[in-house]
């Protein structure tokens, strides 16, 4: 756990876990928008799996990274309602990411948000309704999801751990970066994820 083998992004996970591991070694780091970047992307560029991903990305703007982090729940609609995904997806996508933040915020147990993360990747894996490009954005980022969420309800915590809130800005930060590809997922989820928690 927590990989999920059927989803074919799977990976997009498992790297942005190893780059946030990176980022949280313990190194003290700037908290300014900018260094965060710059420290994410140095490590991302380092990490011999991102590198073999062969995605060329545009960097997540300071301007649009705060704009995420400062949205909430009440935003999700807005947020994914703009996104390229067809009309079919963002319903699907809309109505989960509410769904799994009420979840997480209620739930301590890592494994039941797992299931639930993974129960919605096996909907969206079979779904007839769903474009290529809808499974790809969607799985992308729930496999980032899977991750971080697993990383952040798991006990006992690594010491070098940091204590995170995944909130859905995390999301928003994500999906908007899977639009372009998995590379700019994980840079725009993790920058997203670290400012929201500062």
């Amino acid at each position: 756990m927590p990989a999920y083998s059927a989803n074919p992004y799977d990976k997009a996970g498992r790297i942005f876990d190893e780059i946030f591991d990176s980022y949280y070694d313990g190194t003290s780091r700037l908290a300014d928008m900018p260094s965060v970047i710059a420290d994410v992307k140095a490590i991302a560029n380092a990490n011999t799996s991102f590198a073999t991903m062969n995605s060329s990305y545009t960097l997540p703007s300071v301007e649009r990274v705060q704009y995420l982090a400062t949205r909430s729940i009440s935003d999700i609609g807005g947020i994914i309602g703009a996104s390229n995904l067809s009309s079919s997806a963002k319903t699907s996508f809309i109505n989960f990411v509410i769904s799994v933040t009420a979840l997480y915020d209620t739930e301590t147990d890592a494994s039941k948000i797992y299931s639930a993360i993974v129960n919605y990747e096996a909907t969206v894996i079979g779904s007839e309704l769903l474009t290529a490009n809808d499974q790809r954005v969607i799985l992308t980022t729930t496999s980032i999801l899977r991750y971080s969420s697993y990383r952040a309800k798991k006990k006992p915590k690594k010491n070098t751990d940091p204590y995170l809130t995944i909130w859905v800005t995390h999301v928003f930060g994500t999906e908007e970066g899977s639009e372009e590809n998995e590379s700019k997922a994980i840079i725009e989820g993790l920058v997203t994820l670290i400012v929201s928690n500062k």
